[in-house]
């Protein structure tokens, strides 16, 4: 991920970083897509969309037999890079918990533009919700978790499930029930024209302004959007903090129930390093998810 330039009022700051593949939540080398726990199933490499190799997932749940509630991981890497391997660590903890967890990848910019990314993820939700018997989830508890680039279009897509695609969903719903997002971008106009964003939306703000606005979660925020849990290190300097504070107060204001954790860290302590965002979490989808 990258640094973004962040404007507030007549303020902005400047700079550009790269810091690699830490941007997203690490992985326990030992697990690291290696074989299943003792308690626990899991399904590598399954396409959910018309066999797509870019557009796999794997599925870790708990041996049992009930319908579990999912959650959907979906990865950071400034929408041009990345993979599962990102959200394994959530996964564990998932399964730990009692959820079944779905990671999935996506096709990346700029080879795929938006919203590619968006309708991945929604096409993702839908598989789950049409493939819940066989897969031993209950398609009235899912959830969207997403970290960074993932974060962004984890509430993008809770926001707007009306965009998926009709040939894909085919009438079965896209909405999910509840979202996590850590350090997410919720308003892509604030990030200056940073290459990231050129590359997975087409331009700059300037050229292409409306695409900018239907990208932006926060421009979505309304009532209908499903609870939703916000975590953000305090001293990121890749996606600034008020991202996720405007997030949670137009969240407010639209009566949704929200959460916001900060913690001291920047964007890589945040993910890699943190575990009480990830209890805390889970904590909020026990107490959102119906039934849960």
């Amino acid at each position: 991920m990258w640094f973004f330039p962040f404007r507030m009022g007549a303020r902005l700051v400047l700079g550009i970083l790269v810091v690699g593949i830490a941007a997203c939540p690490g992985t326990r080398p030992q697990n690291d897509m290696g074989a299943a726990q003792a308690g626990w199933e899991v399904r590598r490499d399954i396409s959910y969309h018309d066999g797509d190799p870019r557009r796999v997932l794997d599925i870790h749940r708990p041996e049992a037999v009930e319908a579990l509630p999912a959650v959907i991981l979906v990865h950071g890497g400034s929408w041009s890079r990345g993979n599962r391997r990102r959200m394994q660590r959530v996964a564990e903890k998932a399964v730990e918990r009692g959820y079944a967890a779905v990671n999935i990848e996506y096709r990346l910019a700029p080879e795929n533009r938006y919203p590619a990314q968006l309708a991945d993820v929604l096409a993702a939700v839908c598989w789950v919700r049409t493939n819940a018997g066989g897969l031993g989830i209950d398609p009235d508890r899912i959830a969207l978790w997403g970290y960074s680039a993932g974060g962004h279009l984890s509430l993008l897509a809770a926001a707007r499930p009306e965009l998926a695609a009709g040939s894909t969903c085919a009438g079965v719903p896209a909405e999910v029930q509840a979202c996590v997002a850590g350090a997410g971008p919720t308003d892509l106009r604030l990030l200056g024209g940073a290459r990231p964003v050129k590359n997975f939306l087409g331009g700059s703000p300037e050229e292409i302004a409306p695409i900018y606005e239907e990208a932006s979660p926060l421009l979505a925020a309304d009532s209908e959007h499903p609870p939703t849990f916000l975590y953000h290190g305090r001293n990121d300097w890749v996606v600034d903090v008020e991202h996720s504070r405007r997030m949670r107060d137009a969240l407010q204001e639209a009566g949704v129930t929200v959460e916001l954790f900060e913690m001291n860290g920047g964007h890589i302590s945040a993910a890699r390093f943190a575990e009480e965002p990830i209890n805390r979490a889970f904590d909020f989808l026990d107490r959102s998810l119906p039934g849960t």
